[in-house]
């Protein structure tokens, strides 16, 4: 039994091919101080998480201009300036800061502009996780073995492998069930249990496609909860995803499964969803201590599916 925790790191590169931002801080700031808070309980409790950040945010400073194969226009947003003047495009302090921790974070790429690696091509793709290993073996001395796609949108394996990575976030989406059903699953649960599993030399572990640590019940990031859950008390909500975090661990111990939660770190930027989430992290790592569940980084759950795969090879 496992649950694995993976943060989107992305601040304005999530959004800058379609210009939505009212998710977002104007500075930067709420989304620092909500990744500091993090970091800082995480240590109290011994957490890892697998931090999936968009690789140009590890720039220092860049002139705007990249020679990548994209389409004409990509990188128009970038404004090819520094983190004083673009604390939203640049990030290398907040990513530091995760490397530096002690509760063992994973940092994974999320590709080095926010690719959308579906519809694009394999020399784009290609360049992207090459450009985002190479920001990070800068950074932490190596490359990594994981990967968050951006907008859930998968590059092929062989891509995958060619670029050293090893296991990849797949979203499974549920809202088909009905409007109900996936009312229900958003505010109350279950969380699903997906088994990862070795596909074509690439572990996926698989998650739900809307954020799973938050609440879509609370305000994401500096934007309001669609309107119908308004009318609840903010306390009613919080209690609701509190519980509904303690029914996805619940559900994989009992299944002797694995649970994947994840989010964006815009999600956190505010004082309505971090109450829940904080006291989960302390409830996961007290269940831990008992020997209950696991909680595994992204490239541990790698680790341990592809030494299941091995062992049941043998055996056969």
């Amino acid at each position: 039994m496992a649950v694995t925790i993976s943060i989107e790191v992305e601040l304005a590169w999530g959004v800058h091919d379609i210009d939505e931002r009212a998710h977002l801080s104007a500075d930067g700031g709420p989304e620092r101080r909500a990744l500091r808070r993090l970091l800082d309980h995480c240590d109290q409790v011994g957490v890892p998480v697998s931090f999936d950040v968009v690789g140009h945010l590890l720039e220092g400073d860049c002139d705007g201009d990249h020679d990548g194969p994209h389409r004409d226009g990509w990188f128009d947003a970038d404004p090819g300036t520094d983190p004083e003047r673009a604390p939203l495009f640049y990030a290398p302090d907040a990513v530091r800061e995760i490397r530096d921790r002690s509760a063992g974070h994973e940092l994974c790429t999320h590709t080095y502009s926010h690719l959308v690696c579906g519809p694009a091509d394999a020399e784009t793709v290609g360049w992207e996780l090459d450009r985002a290993q190479d920001g990070l073996r800068a950074l932490t001395g190596s490359e990594t073995m994981s990967i968050v796609p951006p907008r859930h949108s998968e590059p092929d394996a062989e891509t995958l492998r060619d670029a050293g990575i090893e296991i990849t976030r797949v979203s499974r989406d549920t809202s088909g069930n009905g409007k109900a059903a996936r009312a229900r699953e958003l505010v109350v649960g279950p969380h699903p249990v997906f088994e990862p599993r070795l596909v074509d030399g690439v572990v996926e572990t698989y998650c739900t496609s809307y954020p799973s640590l938050v609440s879509s019940t609370l305000p994401s990031g500096q934007r309001a909860p669609p309107a119908p859950f308004r009318a609840l008390p903010v306390g009613v909500r919080q209690a609701l995803h509190r519980r509904y975090l303690s029914r996805a661990v619940d559900a994989a111990v009992e299944s002797d499964g694995d649970c994947h939660l994840w989010c964006h770190l815009y999600d956190l930027a505010n004082d309505a969803q971090w109450p829940p989430v904080r006291d989960f992290l302390t409830e996961l790592a007290n269940r831990r201590d008992r020997g209950e569940v696991e909680a595994l980084t992204m490239a541990a759950l790698n680790d341990r599916v592809r030494a299941r795969s091995r062992a049941a090879v043998a055996d056969d």
